[in-house]
């Protein structure tokens, strides 16, 4: 179990960079899920390539968050979401790492919008106020994590959601969780996926929220031409934004003519649309 901020009375010295990612975890194809006591998802990763990935998260109560692209987990320097539309790049001022434990810090983000419906996003600059904790080394099924723990505040008048407040930052599997979330995960579960689609079914298999969507999913699954759906995807939309999106790049839904029917094709809401309403 990852230790709780509250815990923390002594911080350990580790240095930032004193584990990086292991170069296997961020392979393309391989995904990374975090497991509450029961074997459920709280959190997932899936890596398109070293640069790129999708995170998903879970909710309670209710279906997980859909995909993000983005280039890591904290404090992201690209960002991609298919039903937003949106596609941003990052910049912040001053940087994350340039703040000491036990130091706090407004930090300016600017978010510039790409590609060719730019236009049509809203700003998403804001002034965060962020208070580096500590970090520690934990062991969970075998391998050896760092901890980042620290808060994240808006400084400014709106309310805030459930991305802000107390934070854990696992930078060995780059995996960014809510103080809440962290405190859930009692296992750690890797292996390669056919597609960042075939990911996402596996999720919700796995989460099984709704019992007439997950066994829809596991039938659609077992399907003969499933594999060849799958590995479209991977050829087609993911190879794609795994060469083009971290450059700036356009989404794979930003290119005309539009469709992208291999992601249609591995998109849940197709494989079984009656289930997901």
């Amino acid at each position: 179990m990852i230790v709780r901020l509250f815990l923390l009375a002594v911080m350990m010295a580790v240095p930032l960079s004193a584990q990086a990612a292991d170069a296997v975890i961020r392979k393309a194809g391989r995904y990374i899920l975090l497991l509450d006591g029961e074997g459920k998802p709280v959190a997932g990763s899936y890596w398109l390539s070293p640069a790129l990935k999708i995170s998903v998260h879970s909710r309670k109560g209710a279906l997980p968050t859909d995909p993000e692209f983005r280039d890591r987990d904290f404090f992201p320097m690209r960002r991609g979401a298919m039903l937003l539309m949106a596609n941003y790049r990052y910049s912040y001022s001053p940087e994350p790492s340039s703040v000491g434990i036990g130091q706090t810090q407004v930090i300016a983000r600017k978010a510039t919008p790409i590609g060719p419906l730019a236009a049509m996003l809203k700003s998403e600059d804001l002034m965060i106020r962020y208070s580096f904790h500590g970090t520690l080394g934990s062991r969970l099924d075998g391998i050896d994590l760092i901890n980042h723990f620290y808060t994240i505040e808006r400084n400014d008048l709106e309310a805030p959601d459930a991305k802000w407040g107390k934070r854990v930052y696992i930078e060995t599997l780059d995996m960014d969780l809510s103080d809440d979330d962290a405190a859930r995960v009692a296992s750690i579960a890797s292996g390669e996926a056919l597609s960042s689609g075939d990911f996402y079914v596996d999720y919700l298999i796995r989460v099984a929220i709704l019992p007439d969507l997950t066994r829809c999913l596991e039938e659609k699954r077992k399907a003969p031409d499933y594999p060849e759906k799958a590995r479209r995807q991977r050829d087609g939309s993911d190879a794609y934004m795994a060469e083009a999106f971290p450059g700036d790049g356009m989404a794979f839904w930003e290119k005309r003519p539009s469709g992208a029917p291999d992601e249609q094709a591995m998109n849940v809401y197709r494989i079984c649309p009656s289930d997901t309403k």
